[in-house]
């Protein structure tokens, strides 16, 4: 039993710096597009229905991923194609 653990467990950490890159590289986009459509966290916060900005701070620096529903509101908000959220380069 100990031995699949520690097999399993390296696959667990380098899916976890995946994640945390994609988070990272995709709130960095969410960040990029909101600042070229001249919009506040705030104000995203309120397009999309979010109570608390900070919300989007959070998604920005990477520490949440969105939901699919909160990714189709920011794109709806930033008026732009889903797929350019995640245009990374």
């Amino acid at each position: 039993m100990f031995g699949l653990f520690f097999y399993i467990m390296p696959c667990l950490v380098w899916m976890d710096e995946k994640e945390q890159k994609f988070r990272r590289l995709l709130g960095a986009r969410i960040q990029e597009l909101r600042q070229e459509k001249g919009l506040t966290q705030p104000q995203l916060a309120v397009l999309i229905g979010f109570k608390d900005y900070q919300a989007i701070g959070r998604i920005e620096n990477g520490r949440v991923t969105p939901s699919v529903y909160v990714i189709y509101q920011i794109a709806k908000a930033l008026q732009v194609q889903i797929e350019e959220l995640f245009d990374f380069e």
